[in-house]
Formats: C-alpha cells, sequence, structure tokens
C-alpha cells in the first residue's frame, strides 16, 4: 500500500476517534509510544521534550536517562510553566527552557490553553489571532544548540499541536547527525486538516527518511523514527 493511503487511513482513523475508543479498554492509547520512548532512552542521554507542557513526559525522561544524563523541556507558554516547574521540583538533570521550537527564531502568535494543561498552539502566518493570543519566543532547534541553550539531542520527542513540520524544519542541522538516535513525533490530523495543512504528515515522514531513519507509527497518530543501527 503507498505512502499516501497509509496516511488517509491514519486520518480517518483519528478523525473516526479510533486512539479514543482503543483508550476506553486501555485506559492509556498512547502506551505503546511511551514504551518506545522509554526503550530509546539510556542512562546518560540528553532528551529534548519539545512541547513539554506541564511536565508529564519530562519527569519520566528525568527518570530514564538517569542523574548522568539531562533533559530539555520545551514550553513557551507562560501559564503552564510553574506546574512545570513544579513537576521537576528538585530535579537536577532537567533543565526548562522558556521558549519553543520552530523553524525560524522569531517571536510568534500564540494562544495558550488557561494554564489547565491541554492544548496550546502557535498560531500559524495568516490565521486570524483571537483574543487571549500572546506572543511567545520561538528558536530553532539547530539555533538553541548552536548558542548553547541546549546540549545535542540523543531522543527528542515533539508534541506541538500541528506544528510538528516547523520544528523538524528548524532541526535539519541537527536531524542527520548519528548522535540523535531517536525521534518521536506525535501528529495532530486534525489540526492540520482544518488549517489547510493536510500534507504535513506526509512531508514529516520526508525530512525524517532524509535523515537517515526508519520510521513506524506506534498508533494513529505517533511516529517513530529510529536510526538503524
Amino acid at each position: 500500500m503507498s505512502n499516501r493511503y497509509v496516511l488517509q487511513l491514519r486520518r480517518v482513523a483519528r478523525a473516526a476517534g479510533v486512539p479514543r475508543m482503543i483508550g476506553r479498554f486501555t485506559k492509556d492509547y498512547e502506551s505503546p509510544f511511551s514504551k518506545q520512548l522509554m526503550l530509546a532512552c539510556r542512562q546518560g542521554d540528553v532528551v529534548w521534550d519539545v512541547g513539554a507542557n506541564v511536565g508529564l513526559y519530562t519527569t519520566s525522561f528525568s527518570d530514564w536517562v538517569g542523574p548522568s544524563g539531562k533533559v530539555f523541556a520545551f514550553e513557551p507558554d507562560a501559564m503552564n510553566l510553574p506546574k512545570l516547574r513544579s513537576a521537576c521540583g528538585e530535579r537536577q538533570n532537567v533543565e526548562i527552557c522558556a521558549f519553543g521550537l520552530s523553524e525560524k527564531t522569531e517571536r510568534r502568535s500564540f494562544l495558550g490553553d488557561g494554564g489547565d494543561g491541554t492544548t496550546s498552539r502557535v498560531l500559524q502566518p495568516g490565521e486570524p489571532v483571537p483574543q487571549g493570543a500572546v506572543e511567545v519566543e520561538l528558536q530553532t532547534g539547530d539555533d538553541a544548540v548552536r548558542a548553547g541553550k541546549a546540549q545535542f539531542p540523543n531522543v527528542i520527542k515533539i508534541d506541538v499541536e500541528g506544528h510538528e513540520l516547523s520544528v523538524l524544519k528548524g532541526l535539519q542541522g541537527s536531524l542527520p547527525d548519528k548522535r540523535l538516535r531517536s525521534v518521536f513525533v506525535e501528529v495532530h490530523f486534525g489540526i492540520l486538516d482544518r488549517s489547510g495543512r493536510a500534507d504535513d504528515p506526509k512531508r514529516i515522514e520526508e525530512i525524517l527518511k532524509r535523515s537517515g531513519f526508519k520510521l513506524s507509527w506506534t498508533d494513529a497518530s505517533h511516529i517513530f523514527a529510529a536510526r538503524p543501527a
């Protein structure tokens, strides 16, 4: 089956709520994704949690990489930062980066979630700016490394509510580096479809494959990109 049809099936499954229906029986439809994340992390690794939100994965990464590792939690939403800092507590191996990642280093309009730990997202160019939107700082991942704001990662998790492709575009200098073993991406089909970016999942796959990764989908929404041994 061609890649185009596979993506169409995933989009239909997501729209039909298949992951949510599975979740009623498994209690956590992201569990295969979470398991792969855990298996990808090694003691001493540097992990980037891009779209850290209130720290659900950040704290797990902190445990998985151990005291010799490092976790960089990227979160541009000022309303989420207090909860993120609270969740990380006294964890010495976590560094919170109060900015988001994108394809350019710039300031962009951002619609926050009001601090309840749910959906918040970067608004796209030309998209109407609703009341309550704020400006946030965005940087490319490549710039963050060059500026010393984050160490080069071994593992990256990306969950940015439709901004996934932009994050990867800003990492094209880093993605081919073999020190980066794994990239995990949550693809938000609904947001992409509504904003006229239905081809983004295909482009996400192309960038990762071009950078030397082998791809698999852990479920209808999550890509696991691994460097072949």
